[in-house]
């Protein structure tokens, strides 16, 4: 009996051994990542972004592209140089964006297929159209202003029944006769649920896609969103639910929908998340990945995330212990390195004298009768357009560098 229960006793303790060793694994499996491994991954044959996008396209109906801050602008040449290909506008000719409030999409359609005498003639018609955009005061970020008249260089060269189809997705709103006790109902609704918004992005998508045409007997969209509503994120974090709007569409559309990002680096304000610690900007997996495509030239490439060391990688804004990239995202787009990124602000002429004295109204509606800012300021601020560093590069290049500098001849250290 004494061996009986010493031979138990050891089967038992070698299991939780084993237990212990798998569990320790599982923790430490996104730790072993070396840049070698992904530069090798970078060197096998891929292709560039926008035919990996276009190629999505032709096995599925809907990509959803997670874009990065929207602020950056260098990101909309490649996503207008995809719209405006002959087989995307042949075969998908539908483009929705988490910008704009819904019920201005009729009216974006209006402005963006319609003929004009001249190019002032269609910035008069933008400039109106692009104050009442957001359900915000005013939205200042020059992406939007530079993807609208993007679709509508593309569209000025096309048939009427040719032309791209925009379809704006964010919580219907109108500043006309609004009033603070409206604005305040509106902003306790929005917030009312943790992640309310994305449940309304999605549900304004999937209205307006299930109004769609066919084309050649298939619908097909492009929706873009930020990186942080564009992933399938469907868990419960310390009692909160979160789920963004790609994981809505996924369970909508879970055979036809592929999410694919943009490059970017681990962005998490503060505000959004008011339980974390601190804002957090870092290098994607302490910046090998950044270090990987610096030593391959920055070489654009799309590809799928599944098995490969950047799916495997831990994912940024984890909620949970082992949620990978594949697990959230489909597939990645190398489009610039960061410190190439430029964010843009302010659009030209957006604010005039009568639209200097509706912005001061919008302000003492959201800040109160204490709103100070003059017509002038206004003007200056919102018409001014300026570009920047999205964020301190210097900073972020350090930790990418220190993976460069530990090179010794074709490996490096974890």
């Amino acid at each position: 009996m004494v061996t009986l229960w010493t031979n138990a006793k050891r089967i038992f303790v070698m299991k939780r051994i084993l237990i212990i060793i798998a569990t320790l694994s599982s923790y430490s499996l996104f730790a072993q990542t070396t840049v070698a491994q992904y530069t090798d991954f970078l060197n096998q044959e891929h292709l560039s972004p926008k035919a990996y996008i276009l190629q999505l396209f032709e096995q599925n109906d809907i990509i959803i592209l997670g874009e990065r801050d929207h602020r950056d602008t260098t990101q909309y040449d490649l996503i207008l140089d995809i719209i405006g290909d002959n087989w995307f506008i042949e075969n998908v000719a539908h483009v929705y964006t988490e910008v704009g409030v819904t019920n201005n999409t009729e009216w974006a359609n209006q402005v963006l297929k319609a003929n004009y005498k001249t190019d002032n003639d269609f910035e008069t018609a933008v400039i109106k159209l692009y104050r009442e955009l957001d359900f915000n005061s005013l939205w200042e970020k020059y992406n939007m202003y530079k993807y609208l008249k993007g679709i509508y260089t593309i569209n000025k060269g096309l048939a009427p029944n040719k032309k791209i189809t925009v379809g704006l997705t964010d919580q219907a709103f109108s500043w006309q006769n609004m009033t603070k006790e409206k604005l305040e109902k509106f902003h306790k609704i929005l917030s009312s649920t943790y992640r309310y918004r994305d449940s309304i992005m999605a549900a304004n998508f999937i209205n307006l896609y299930e109004k769609q045409m066919p084309i050649n007997g298939t619908k097909k969209a492009l929706l873009i969103q930020s990186r942080p509503h564009a992933i399938n994120m469907d868990v419960t974090y310390k009692g909160r639910k979160i789920k963004n709007t790609g994981s809505y569409i996924v369970d909508k559309y879970e055979n036809k929908t592929k999410i694919i990002a943009f490059n970017w680096y681990h962005w998490m304000p503060l505000e959004w998340y008011k339980w974390m610690p601190e804002k957090s900007i870092k290098l994607t997996d302490d910046g090998k990945w950044n270090a990987a495509f610096e030593l391959t030239s920055h070489n654009p490439v799309g590809f799928d995330l599944k098995n490969t060391p950047f799916g495997l990688t831990e994912f940024d804004y984890s909620y949970e212990q082992g949620i990978k990239y594949q697990d959230v995202i489909d597939g990645i787009i190398y489009y610039k390195p960061f410190y190439e990124f430029v964010c843009t602000v302010g659009v030209p002429n957006v604010v005039d004298d009568a639209f200097a004295v509706e912005l001061i109204r919008r302000g003492k509606l959201v800040n109160g009768e204490d709103f100070s800012d003059s017509e002038t300021l206004l003007m200056d601020y919102y018409n001014d357009v300026r570009s920047f560093e999205c964020e301190d590069y210097k900073m972020l290049k350090e930790q990418m560098n220190k993976w460069l500098k530990q090179k010794k001849g074709k490996h490096f250290s974890n």
